[in-house]
């Protein structure tokens, strides 16, 4: 039953929805619509080819409210309200629009192997956070200040919006900062965090666990870059509770001349042992941040828990990685300087004889040395995502290893790391 315009006057169950497409992000709409009864209702959106998403099953009342995350830019929709027992409102034509200028091109080949979305960033000047779907069509997009880098995107805890790290492209800085944004792109919280860099994880309360140089002197007496872990909280309070320097001894020849001495460069949770783990590019080791500041496994490096067979090609300067029942999967960078070919690598861990055996690499053809950043992400079906950060390429391979799907950006744009997500909040996919 159409009830749309009529719900006013005879009592029908939906009225016809609102679509508000928003000025600045022009690929994210709001719809608000009407109800009666005590029946749930939602909207479906249809684009050119059919149906398309569908909204969240709203509870029983007279105003709704709902975000429609996943829309192409530049496409004419219908939307419509209907409630669980049938009721449909009449259909609503709407335009999203075009891409700004400020989002850098690029280009994709072949068909992707899986569904869902990606949260990541093309790094430029300026950076601009996106959202892509798994085509590499941009649903979603926010310029950040010119000059800073966005290394992260995650998802606020609590599906609002998106919280990401935005960086001063020197790792020392004061200026880094972590932002939150709600759906619209309205900056809801900017949090300073000094010498904040790289990467950051979600805390328990809603904190996020953000990577922080640690400038100490060395043995020599000069100034040595160190890492530690800060926990942010939502108001704004800032507390250590990791630090490198209550780990290892700092070697004597190390210096903020040479770099950095254990340089930090990703942080993932760790839900088994309930702390994180942590990628450490200058030692070549992953390491267990356990709830108490200790470190307990460690994968890679000197001070391995694991053996390596001598035959084996060791890991060198790895960044993102993905921890696996028994193994662990890293995007290892190798040595930029020597033009080692950059890989996607596989460990399988043997926790009763403390063994590490190479399971699986990939490398990419042509190939890439890789000097910064490089991620990995495993499916369930055993498909891989990698990405090449620097070089600005993402790659989708079969369980194979066969190549599916291919991103490139245009010269001189990176790609950071990136989170892949089943659905948007609030939202479902009709496919």
């Amino acid at each position: 039953m159409l009830c749309g315009a009529l719900f006013a006057l005879v009592g029908c169950a939906v009225s016809d929805p609102g679509i508000a497409v928003d000025d600045d992000i022009t690929t994210f709409a709001v719809a608000t619509w009407s109800a009666g009864g005590d029946v749930r209702s939602r909207v479906e959106v249809d684009g050119p080819d059919g149906p398309w998403l569908v909204t969240d099953w709203e509870a029983p009342e007279a105003i709704h409210s709902a975000n429609l995350l996943g829309l192409l830019p530049g496409t004419e929709w219908t939307a419509r309200a209907v409630t669980e027992d049938g009721e449909s409102s009449n259909d609503i034509p709407f335009s999203t629009g075009a891409l700004p200028p400020e989002v850098p091109g690029f280009s994709t080949t072949g068909t992707p192997g899986w569904e869902g979305y990606l949260l990541t960033a093309f790094i430029g000047d300026p950076s601009v956070v996106v959202i892509l779907d798994e085509a590499g069509r941009v649903v979603w997009y926010r310029q950040a200040k010119t000059g800073e880098r966005v290394l992260r995107v995650r998802l606020r805890p609590d599906g609002s919006g998106l919280r990401y790290a935005e960086i001063e492209p020197v790792e020392i800085t004061e200026k880094s900062a972590l932002i939150e944004v709600d759906w619209g792109g309205q900056e809801t919280s900017r949090i300073g965090v000094d010498k904040f860099h790289h990467d950051f994880a979600d805390a328990e309360g809603g904190g996020a666990a953000c990577l922080v140089t640690d400038i100490r002197p060395g043995r020599s007496g000069a100034d040595v870059l160190g890492d530690s872990i800060v926990i942010v909280e939502e108001d704004g309070t800032q507390t250590p509770v990791w630090s490198s320097w209550d780990v290892w001894d700092v070697p004597a020849d190390s210096s903020m001349e040479k770099h950095s001495w254990t340089h930090a460069n990703a942080i993932d949770n760790d839900p088994v042992g309930g702390g994180y783990w942590l990628g450490l590019r200058d030692l070549s080791t992953i390491a267990q941040v356990l709830p108490d500041g200790s470190v307990g496994t460690l994968i890679g490096g000197d001070d391995s828990s694991y053996a390596f067979p001598e035959s084996t090609d060791l890991p060198k300067f790895q960044h993102q990685f993905q921890m696996l029942e028994g193994g662990v999967l890293m995007f290892d960078d190798r040595d930029p300087t020597t033009g080692e070919d950059s890989r996607l690598l596989e460990l399988n861990l043997d926790d009763s004889a403390m063994t590490a055996t190479a399971a699986w690499t990939w490398h990419h053809d042509p190939t890439f040395s890789i000097y910064a950043l490089g991620d990995v992400d495993r499916a369930a079906d055993g498909s891989t995502l990698g990405v090449y950060s620097s070089a600005g390429v993402i790659v989708d391979l079969s369980p194979e290893g066969e190549v599916r799907w291919e991103l490139g950006t245009e010269l001189a744009v990176g790609i950071p790391y990136v989170v892949r997500l089943s659905e948007l909040p609030g939202v479902q996919r009709v496919r």
